[in-house]
């Protein structure tokens, strides 16, 4: 199998046509139905069903589309990697960083460690919590930085991969306002004509968080599960949009709130305080990544 069959194959799905796509490829049409064809004998099923007009994907090329963009983007990835391995390996620091703190909180923390330790080469990869922290007990990253509670803890040995703890953010429900400035979404609610909540997917860590203080609120809610993702930024696109009202980490909103989009859809009750750790394993790993944490426990 080659590389470029997938490239084709993706580019096709996203085309719709197979001389559209074959144009995008910067090849012929001929040849670019011959890739895919060669990409359906390795993979020895249909990915394109042909027996309707236009192009639409077979269930097994629906299946094989998701594995595609993964493979694609852990390819290009290594090839990335790999380049820069050989003279950079002391400096480079892989950080496992989760989904909403890739966006909120890393950009600035890294920009500070930098006015400090001077250039910090990072390989970042944007992961859910559970999947940072089988990373870093797997030895593929040097550091995870995540969210965490007390009742929802990183399932992490503190012998073996001891924490920092960075910051503190806190978990509340927002709603876009109405033109009075009061939320358009209220909790708890009201009996016959729920509120449309818009909740993160199964296993995403904020998700976790969200239903506990869902379990822990002790009052009856009047709640209508209408959208789910795994992205706090998906969903704040939502709540702004005014679908529903949903939970988001006050550093993701403070834009919104500050410019009267968001408002807070209950009171402190429904809220909670999350910390921001950063862990990594015991065992002494490069230079860079010896500096990063002198700095930050304050030994440097």
């Amino acid at each position: 199998m080659q590389i470029r069959w997938i490239e084709d194959f993706l580019t096709l799905a996203d085309a719709k046509g197979f001389a559209r796509a074959a144009e995008r490829r910067h090849v012929s049409q001929p040849t670019f139905s011959r890739h895919i064809q060669s990409l359906e004998e390795w993979l020895g099923v249909e990915l394109i069903d042909r027996r309707v007009q236009g192009v639409q994907l077979t269930p097994s090329g629906r299946i094989f589309r998701e594995f595609a963009i993964d493979m694609l983007r852990r390819t290009y990835d290594m090839r990335a990697l790999l380049r820069g391995q050989t003279s950079t390996a002391e400096s480079l620091v892989r950080f496992s960083v989760a989904h909403t703190l890739s966006v909120t909180f890393f950009p600035r923390w890294l920009n500070e460690l930098k006015g400090v330790l001077g250039n910090v080469l990072a390989h970042v990869n944007a992961v859910n919590v559970p999947e940072g922290a089988r990373a870093l007990t797997e030895g593929a990253t040097d550091l995870l930085l995540a969210y965490h509670h007390p009742q929802l803890p990183v399932l992490l040995d503190p012998k073996r991969f001891p924490h920092l703890t960075l910051s503190t953010d806190r978990m509340v429900p927002f709603s876009a306002p109405l033109r009075s400035g009061a939320p358009k979404f209220k909790l708890p609610g009201q009996s016959g004509s729920g509120v449309p909540f818009l909740s993160y997917s199964s296993g995403a860590y904020l998700g976790q968080v969200v239903e506990m203080i869902l379990l822990n609120s002790g009052e009856q809610l009047h709640l209508v599960r209408s959208f789910d993702t795994h992205m706090a930024e998906a969903l704040k696109a939502m709540v702004l949009a005014g679908h529903g009202l949903g939970w988001l980490p006050e550093s993701s909103a403070a834009r919104e709130v500050s410019d009267g989009r968001l408002v807070s859809a209950g009171s402190r009750r429904w809220s909670c305080d999350l910390e921001v750790r950063l862990y990594r394993l015991a065992e002494r790993g490069n230079d860079m990544v010896e500096q990063i944490w002198e700095l930050l426990s304050g030994k440097k």
